[in-house]
């Protein structure tokens, strides 16, 4: 009787034992799969924030191209819930330089002017924009600094340049002497474009770019910056001052006639090609839709006619 009861003691014991190792078994497996599906989750969670942004980015531009929304419009910056909502700005895409447009003696000059405020040397400036020029012209003759077929042929690149207007900013890093300008300036896609009009705007310009393309000093084309964007001080925003006459930027800039003269063909204030930035927002996720759109009248009412869009 004895030796039974010490049996069955010992059957629970093994039995008991058995059940802790399963339970510690299953504890570790539901461990490693809980493990295991945390990135599909965490991945999942944020293609679902990244796509709810994108969907908010694309309200915004879709608000924007209404008539009658005008630049710095509430409207354009909007939140339906808390943590979501939409920010855009409406601005010329002649705010920054054309590149396209660099066969034009003076504005060649103006970009050598422009890299050398980024902090190139002259040297290094001019052969940047002299390759920059080469790469758009449609000979095979280099400026005095620029860079022609036999020079990228000697490195291998013998389908270089293209002779004809850049398609794509992307194209740039291949220019002679763009390694250079990237060093000084990494935000360069920034302040470059191949689809405005052509024309440098007031209304959009950096400080730089106005330095550089008018010759006037550092204080007043950061003057007239200041009094453009406003008391916030921000850029696109309701309170901004548009100018209406290229004579008062004139006078802000206090410059002469006859410099004004050597570059009036290049500057604006009605730029023709807007660019529209959205960006929508779910929490701290983000996601930028940009429409470039040329602006146009019909039927008495100015719209924009999209012209290119992409995400950045």
């Amino acid at each position: 009787m004895k030796i039974a009861i010490r049996h069955i003691r010992r059957d629970r014991g093994v039995a008991l034992l058995l059940a802790l190792v399963s339970v510690l078994a299953l504890s570790m497996i539901a461990a490693a799969l809980y493990q295991a599906s945390q990135p599909s989750w965490d991945e999942s969670t944020l293609a679902r924030a990244r796509y709810q942004a994108g969907l908010l980015a694309e309200s915004g531009l879709n608000l924007a191209l209404h008539p009658d929304i005008d630049e710095g419009d509430i409207a354009l910056r909007h939140q339906p819930v808390p943590g979501r909502g939409w920010e855009v700005r409406i601005t010329s895409e002649g705010g920054r330089f054309p590149i396209n447009s660099m066969t034009n003696d003076t504005l060649r000059a103006a970009a050598v002017e422009l890299f050398v405020i980024w902090g190139l040397d002259a040297a290094a400036a001019s052969r940047v924009a002299d390759s920059i020029a080469d790469w758009i012209d449609d000979d095979s003759d280099p400026l005095p600094n620029g860079a022609e077929n036999e020079w990228y042929a000697s490195l291998g690149h013998p389908q270089f340049p293209a002779n004809a207007p850049f398609t794509s900013l992307e194209q740039l890093p291949f220019v002679a002497g763009m390694e250079a300008l990237e060093q000084v300036q990494p935000f360069w896609r920034e302040q470059f474009t191949i689809r405005s009009d052509g024309l440098i705007d007031f209304n959009a310009a950096s400080r730089e770019i106005i330095q550089a393309v008018t010759g006037a000093t550092e204080d007043a084309a950061a003057n007239l910056v200041a009094i453009r964007d406003g008391e916030d001080g921000i850029w696109g925003t309701e309170d901004d001052y548009r100018f209406r006459e290229l004579s008062e930027v004139q006078s802000i800039l206090g410059i002469s006639n006859a410099q004004w003269s050597t570059f009036a063909d290049l500057v604006t204030v009605a730029g023709t090609v807007r660019r529209v930035e959205s960006i929508g927002r779910v929490g701290d996720f983000t996601e930028r839709r940009v429409i470039i759109a040329e602006q146009t009248t019909v039927d008495n009412r100015t719209v924009l006619r999209p012209l290119a869009r992409f995400r950045e």
